[in-house]
């Protein structure tokens, strides 16, 4: 049975694990992935007209949310600077 060990304030350094991966090219594969993202392509081209208006009002809403969000936070922090300045003025006058 070992004592405990006491904390140590100077860590010794370990050795560095070596790790090796290795890389390879499947001929195979490679041709896979490549039909694979040729039909992807043609599918996404292949989508009817409603879902592309479909998507294109979704995303221009977020857009507008976001524009809309933007804009009164600026104002908002117009409105703060105008209000501490004021006050500034005030007290030092």
């Amino acid at each position: 049975m070992e004592a405990p060990k006491l904390p140590s304030f100077i860590k010794q350094n370990r050795h560095k694990a070596f790790e090796f991966k290795p890389r390879y090219y499947d001929e195979r594969q490679e041709r896979l992935d490549k039909l694979k993202r040729k039909y992807e392509r043609e599918k996404q081209i292949k989508k009817t007209n409603g879902e592309h208006m479909r998507e294109n009002l979704s995303n221009s809403w977020q857009d507008a949310r976001q524009t809309k969000v933007n804009s009164s936070n600026r104002m908002l922090m117009v409105i703060i600077l105008a209000l501490l300045s004021i006050t500034y003025y005030i007290i030092k006058f």
